[in-house]
């Protein structure tokens, strides 16, 4: 026969049971005081009924009230991206722009920020109303740029007239934007064709240019030499006088008279000032 349990076993196993119920309940009831508030955030204590409480969580674990609830909100350095914004440039082109920015929330005004937006997350507060207000930010500013500016050297001067704008505009309620950057603006396929001709004007009219440039350099080069050479001359021309000839002439001189046939008269070449007359045979 099977042997039975014995009753101080049975009491254990119920002993344990009620143990693991009761730290579960305490655990669970526990976690209705306990808030945690993550490294780079602080958090907003609102009740339904009570209100929102001036005074913010930082980080680490906090207790609250049995009805408290918390709302998280960054005070570090945040990135957002947002794609295919549409703008229209000085010119009247229509662009669609990438845009990104780093942000982050003043921990004095977190308490005003949840007051106007209420206990949403930051996220949906990104992607409404800061979108919104990045949109108005570069249809603004963009449209003193004309395209051609906006792909070329005024690229980085229109992004930080954008976060300029931007800034201003969120800065009350405590956004600190920074680091906003342009994407490559997107045109429709006429604005994209009218670019590309003038690209190619452009680099047209540069090509000449350069091509002028090397021909005015070849030219002063010659015209240079040129003047090199006449002036060697001229100081050549110069420098020849008949003494220097006749000196020149006798460096050179090998000694032997020259002779002249058919007159049986020798000629001899004279060195000194006057000439040497001819001697009959």
């Amino acid at each position: 026969m099977p042997e039975k349990k014995r009753p101080n076993s049975n009491r254990k196993i119920i002993g344990g049971i009620i143990i693991a119920v009761a730290l579960a309940l305490i655990i669970g009831v526990g976690s209705l005081f306990i808030e945690k508030i993550q490294n780079g955030y602080v958090g907003v204590v609102y009740s339904p009924n009570g209100g929102v409480q001036e005074e913010t969580l930082g980080q680490g674990w906090h207790i609250v009230g049995l009805f408290d609830k918390v709302t998280r909100y960054p005070v570090r350095m945040q990135t957002v991206q947002y794609d295919d914004i549409q703008v229209a440039t000085s010119d009247g082109k229509n662009i669609t722009m990438d845009f990104a920015y780093n942000y982050s929330i003043q921990p004095d005004k977190v308490v005003a920020l949840f007051n106007k937006f209420g206990p949403v997350e930051v996220s949906e507060i990104e992607s409404t109303y800061l979108r919104t207000r990045l949109w108005d930010a570069g249809r603004k500013a963009i449209a003193k740029y004309s395209v051609i500016e906006t792909y070329g050297q005024k690229s980085a001067a229109a992004g930080m007239d954008v976060q300029k704008v931007f800034s201003e505009d969120v800065g009350d309620l405590g956004f600190i934007i920074d680091d906003l950057t342009l994407g490559v603006p997107k045109p429709d396929k006429a604005t994209q064709e009218a670019i590309n001709a003038r690209v190619t004007a452009s680099q047209e009219l540069e090509r000449k240019q350069t091509e002028l440039k090397i021909a005015e350099a070849e030219a002063e080069k010659k015209r240079i030499e040129a003047k090199a050479t006449a002036d060697y001359n001229k100081i050549i021309r110069e420098s020849m006088t008949p003494e220097v000839i006749q000196y020149m002439w006798i460096q050179k001189w090998d000694g032997q008279m020259p002779k002249a046939t058919g007159t049986g008269n020798l000629i001899q070449i004279p060195i000194g000032d006057e000439p040497a007359a001819p001697k009959n045979q």
